[in-house]
């Protein structure tokens, strides 16, 4: 039985900001010694965030060593009271309902759960203390600059590590001024990035169906090829075919079981995928359950200008940008982001007019479909009374039962595209419009 252990995720940071300090340390030391520059530089930079980190590394060392478990074995993010006994037991459980998949992802989904852990370290922190962290690296590497002799005999590469060093505390300084990050625009990427999760295995549990459904047709497609086959046998035995002819239809064979092993194991790796992604382990023995029927009616309500309105105030890129724009110290870095913020409010308008264009097609292409299947739903009515009269043959009445299969297959097929494309408009008004 499929399961997740709980345990309890928590992590106490230290109140308090140290002011904000840039400047460049003085007194640089003279040395004939000589040194490599670069790599006691890339070393100062490693062990800065080596130092800044040791507050966390008895949490982070706990977090490893679940994080080497089995992924079933995860912890959920919430706290047991968080839901009803019913619904942890529904999430829990070995069948997979369309509902449950935003539920699934918040509480087992890897990048998630290691998500969360990383913020907890983050959630206290402004725009200087991320700054701050830019300046204090860089100044390391000021103080323990050591300029060679000019007798050395090494002077022109040691001096060129010096340079080096240089450019690399300056390039980090200019970072810090530059930087507009802090807890709410992490906390922002990793929302972003969880929507996106949920978002992408809402589309690969319809795509499960939409291959399932599929191999109806193939297995359709493959009987037929073997009918044909033993057909043009009897036909060559009959002196009425020849033996290009039978290997021809034997080929038909091959190449349709062919597409129905292939077409079988791509279904396997979409279940898999979207199984992984939800916090089940390798190979567990999951059921999927139904999706939701389209809503037409729905469609007809949506007013896209109101849409787009709702999608500029809920975009998540936008959201990163307003915040980065509010929190920028240069001149610079603020016409950037302000450009930024215009180009992206026009991506994401334009993104919600083609979700909705995409809709619509989809919509139109769901209606021809059905109406296709109501004409082979006849043929097909028709060809039972032919059967039951013997008025056809068991060829003819093959024929068409294979194209009344292929039209309920197409039609179940749309049907799913058209849930894809309402599911790909909600959240583009829901805040994943591009906006690139």
């Amino acid at each position: 039985m499929y399961y997740h252990k709980c345990i309890s995720m928590i992590h106490t940071v230290g109140g308090g900001n140290a002011p904000i300090v840039r400047r460049r340390t003085q007194g640089i030391n003279r040395s004939i010694a000589g040194r490599d520059q670069k790599g006691w530089n890339d070393k100062m930079i490693q062990e800065r965030w080596i130092r800044q980190g040791k507050r966390t590394a008895g949490f982070l060392a706990a977090v490893i060593s679940v994080s080497l478990l089995p992924f079933s074995a995860l912890a959920q993010q919430s706290p047991e009271f968080a839901y009803s006994a019913e619904k942890w037991a529904s999430l829990r459980d070995d069948k997979l309902e369309y509902e449950e998949i935003a539920d699934l992802v918040h509480e087992y989904n890897n990048t998630v759960l290691k998500n969360h852990i990383a913020y907890q370290d983050e959630r206290d922190k402004n725009k200087d203390d991320v700054a701050q962290d830019y300046y204090n690296t860089a100044n390391d590497i000021y103080s323990n600059i050591q300029y060679p002799d000019s007798d050395d005999a090494n002077y022109g590469s040691q001096m060129a590590g010096v340079l080096n060093s240089r450019l690399q505390a300056d390039q980090l300084m200019e970072r810090g001024d530059e930087s507009t990050e802090d807890h709410e625009t992490i906390k922002l990427g990793y929302d972003q990035t969880e929507a996106g999760l949920v978002k992408q295995a809402q589309g690969l549990m319809i795509q499960y169906w939409n291959q399932y459904y599929t191999l109806d047709s193939l297995r359709q497609k493959k009987i037929q090829a073997e009918n044909s086959y033993q057909s043009e046998q009897n036909r060559l035995n009959a002196g009425m075919s020849t033996q290009a002819n039978v290997l021809k239809a034997r080929e038909a064979v091959s190449s349709a079981e062919a597409s129905l092993l292939s077409a079988e194991s791509n279904l396997e790796k979409t279940k898999e995928s979207l199984l992984l992604m939800l916090g089940w382990s390798y190979g567990s023995q999951v059921e999927i359950g139904q999706l939701p029927e389209p809503d037409l009616a729905q469609i007809e309500a949506i007013h896209v200008e109101a849409d787009i309105q709702t999608a500029l105030d809920a975009n998540y890129s936008l959201k990163l940008t307003k915040k980065r724009l509010s929190n920028a110290r240069t001149t610079k870095v603020k016409d950037t982001l302000t450009q930024t913020q215009s180009n992206q409010q026009e991506a994401v308008a334009a993104s919600v007019k083609d979700g909705y264009n995409s809709l619509i097609l989809a919509r139109s292409n769901y209606e021809q479909a059905r109406q296709a299947f109501d004409l082979e739903k006849t043929s097909m009515d028709a060809a039972e009374r032919k059967l039951a009269a013997g008025t056809i043959t068991r060829n003819a009445y093959q024929t068409q039962q294979t194209s009344y299969l292929t039209a309920e297959v197409t039609v179940r097929t749309r049907q799913l595209e058209l849930l894809k494309a309402m599911v790909d408009y909600k959240w583009a008004v829901d805040g994943l419009a591009s906006a690139s």
